[in-house]
């Protein structure tokens, strides 16, 4: 087995047309029997609530309201499709290529819970020590919204779903397409820049590029650029996986009124504030993550190495 991570696309059969059919087998799960799961959803809610009516477009603006309350069931929705989305993905690596799904993960098929808690500790902790600081700088633009059995019925919800969302993004933008690509180029540089547009262009649709359409476009190819970059330079995709993970759970305990994610938070942010700030905090964030993850770690491993050696040249001079 390959021991590297774009390697991995030569295992099974990788033939281009696979790849072709693979996305629009994926596209399908995704954005078409997603997309009708969640219709549904969106129904069944509306009849349960005794809101449902023949009229279409009062329908339509009815749930189109619904879709921007806060509530628990409304996130419940909005993830649906993202469960599709990782059927297909499944479906598309098990039989279209005759691969180990977790091939996707990494050479060895298998999770590393250390790595992935890794990525997710340290980023939800310099989340809560950037909101921490915003919090004591304009403590005023901070809104208390804590609703108990909301919250907690949210928190039951996202400890499933969110990693279910994230892990299907990673898997699909920095797994499946990344490793796909690199049949083509083996160009860290360029693989990392296609998925960065990859993972760019679908969250553009997003509540909150309203505040700044370039910023915010920056800020989600920052987002799949900095994903890629560590996938690639650890040779396997659970820091990734972490980081995702961490970067939308910790929506549930402050959020925007704008979010993508509607979810009853403990805690608003009245003002966003310019997006471009969003950008720079982000970046600083990133190369945090790398200077811990990558630049300590690489020459605590150099200096463990170089005492090694040592060791081993003091013994066969005591030897001789």
């Amino acid at each position: 087995m390959s021991q590297n991570y774009l390697d991995i696309a030569r295992q099974g059969k990788n033939n281009w047309w696979r790849y072709l059919i693979g996305i629009l087998l994926i596209a399908f799960f995704w954005l078409i029997i997603g997309g009708i799961a969640t219709a549904i959803s969106l129904i069944a809610v509306a009849i349960f609530q005794g809101v449902f009516t023949l009229d279409s477009a009062l329908l339509q603006q009815q749930l189109e309201e619904f879709l921007k309350t806060r509530s628990t069931i409304n996130y419940v929705i909005h993830n649906i499709g993202f469960i599709f989305f990782l059927v297909g993905i499944f479906l598309t690596v098990k039989l279209l290529h005759g691969r180990k799904f977790l091939s996707l993960v990494n050479p060895e098929g298998k999770i590393s819970s250390i790595r992935f808690f890794t990525g997710f500790g340290i980023w939800f902790l310099m989340g809560v020590l950037v909101t921490g600081l915003g919090i004591l700088l304009e403590p005023e633009n901070i809104e208390f919204a804590f609703q108990p059995v909301q919250w907690f019925s949210l928190v039951a919800c996202a400890l499933i779903l969110t990693p279910i969302q994230t892990s299907t993004e990673e898997l699909f933008f920095r797994g499946y397409a990344i490793q796909g690509l690199s049949l083509i180029t083996k160009q860290p540089f360029l693989l990392i820049v296609f998925s960065g547009l990859l993972f760019m262009f679908p969250h553009l649709s997003n509540p909150e590029v309203e505040r700044g359409a370039i910023w915010l476009a920056l800020y989600y190819f920052s987002f799949g650029v900095f994903c890629s970059l560590i996938t690639i330079k650890d040779n396997r995709l659970e820091l990734a996986l972490g980081i995702h993970a961490a970067n939308n759970l910790f929506h549930i305990f402050i959020s925007t009124r704008d979010s993508a994610l509607p979810v009853p938070s403990i805690w608003f942010i009245k003002q966003p504030g310019d997006p471009k700030w969003t950008l720079m905090w982000f970046l600083g964030e990133c190369a945090i993550f790398y200077l811990i993850v990558f630049g300590l770690g690489q020459r605590k491993k150099l200096q463990s190495n170089r005492t090694a050696e040592s060791q081993e040249t003091e013994e066969v001079t005591s030897h001789k």
